[in-house]
């Protein structure tokens, strides 16, 4: 099957505002995953304002994604059918909605209520996402657009984490204005995105007459997405654990503030991001995704294990810096779906809302499992160890992948 069949841009020269598209898109993207990631650091406040159990904190921590995990196939079914503007523009808002609802919060059901509706807002915007790869990119740009998409998500994410400790500072650690502050700025990128966003009419018209159960099964179909998925599962669940629990862990036990643990964690995430770059770069070169999954999952589970059994400062930012470098996967892995040969735009949506389930099950249970593992333990410093074997699944994902899913050009006949 030819490019020209699987892309809707036919032109020899793709439009450079495509760019501008897509890096708002992507700032409206990474900005909800901020959001949620924020978490442990506003725990310690938040906790101490409604008093949270440990159990009761996992729960804060994965509430964002408990819709993810079970309407993500069926709500990006449906999300698929609408256009990539309005699509974001509603989904933004309904966010922006969410985040005044968790800073009013008077009681924790509200504020488990208000971060449920926020992941829906997150999931039901992921349909855009391959409507406007599939607009505006050519296939072989695929893996590079997500590269440059996982470090904006460094970027902005590491940098919401890294300020979200000056911002409590500044309103005198008060959990509720920052949320305002969070509701404040998804005002302005929602304007932003009415204002500059744009999309192009896709060819492949076909796909409007293919019921609920041909899309979805034909996504399904291909076993490389579940191998995939399942790749994502195990590294999200070590990432939300730690990024819910390390703030807590190292403030308990070695009584490193909350600005040095947001540095911590910034720090992985903003070389990720940029990681993905040099190493979709490489993954290109070669030709061959299987080595770098299999190397990337031992270094990350290795770095996240030792980071419960250090409370060295130069020794944890090295452990961030390589854990940084193993989560440069994320566009290797991302981009298997674009690829597949004969696959439509809304398959490959619902392919992504599978991945994005598998993501929001590892992004959910990870704090609550930490949570009761520390809860039946007595320790959090085991639970985050136990919590630190997961990412092997991306070890084995990458060795599980098919040879057409092992090569990163796409395949073409």
């Amino acid at each position: 099957m030819s490019d020209s069949h699987n892309s809707p841009i036919t032109s020899p020269s793709p439009p450079s505002y495509r760019w501008v598209v897509f890096g708002i898109w992507v700032i409206c993207s990474v900005s909800g995953f901020m959001v949620v990631s924020t978490v442990g650091i506003l725990l310690p406040s938040i906790s101490s304002d409604l008093h949270l159990s440990p159990a009761q904190q996992g729960t804060l921590g994965s509430a964002a994604f408990w819709g993810n995990l079970a309407l993500a196939i069926p709500l990006t079914w449906w999300a698929s059918r609408f256009r990539l503007k309005p699509l974001t523009t509603f989904t933004l808002a309904l966010g922006t909605l969410s985040l005044f609802v968790q800073g009013w919060s008077p009681i924790f059901i509200v504020l488990i209520l208000g971060r449920l509706v926020f992941g829906l807002s997150v999931i039901a915007r992921e349909p855009a996402r391959a409507m406007l790869l599939r607009q505006w990119f050519r296939p072989y740009e695929i893996i590079w657009a997500q590269s440059i998409g996982a470090a904006m998500f460094g970027v902005v994410v590491g940098g919401g984490i890294l300020a979200t400790p000056y911002i409590l500072d500044a309103f005198g650690d008060s959990w509720r204005a920052t949320f305002n502050i969070f509701a404040i700025a998804f005002v302005i990128l929602t304007v932003m995105w009415i204002v500059l966003g744009r999309e192009q009419i896709e060819i492949e018209s076909d796909e409007t007459d293919h019921s609920q159960s041909g899309i979805i099964q034909g996504a399904l179909s291909y076993r490389d997405v579940w191998i995939t998925s399942f790749g994502f599962l195990g590294a999200t669940f070590a990432w939300s654990g730690f990024v819910g629990f390390l703030p807590t862990l190292l403030l308990q036990s070695s009584n490193i503030s909350l600005h040095w643990s947001g540095l911590i964690l910034a720090i992985f995430i903003i070389i990720g991001g940029v990681a993905g770059l040099f190493l979709a770069r490489a993954a290109m070169a070669v030709n061959n995704r299987r080595y770098f999954l299999q190397s990337l999952g031992i270094l990350m589970a290795c770095t996240y294990a030792g980071m419960t059994l250090t409370s060295s400062l130069p020794l944890l930012i090295s452990l961030s810096i390589l854990n940084g470098l193993a989560w440069g996967f994320w566009p290797i892995l991302h981009s298997v779906p674009f690829q597949l040969p004969g696959i439509r735009t809304r398959e490959v949506a619902v392919s992504l809302a599978l991945i994005t389930m598998m993501i929001a099950g590892g992004t959910a249970f990870g704090p609550l499992a930490t949570g009761f593992l520390q809860e039946a333990t007595g320790s959090l410093n085991t639970a985050l160890i136990i919590v630190s074997i997961a990412p092997i699944s991306l070890t084995i994902s990458g060795t599980l992948l098919s040879a057409v899913a092992q090569q990163v050009r796409p395949v073409t006949s």
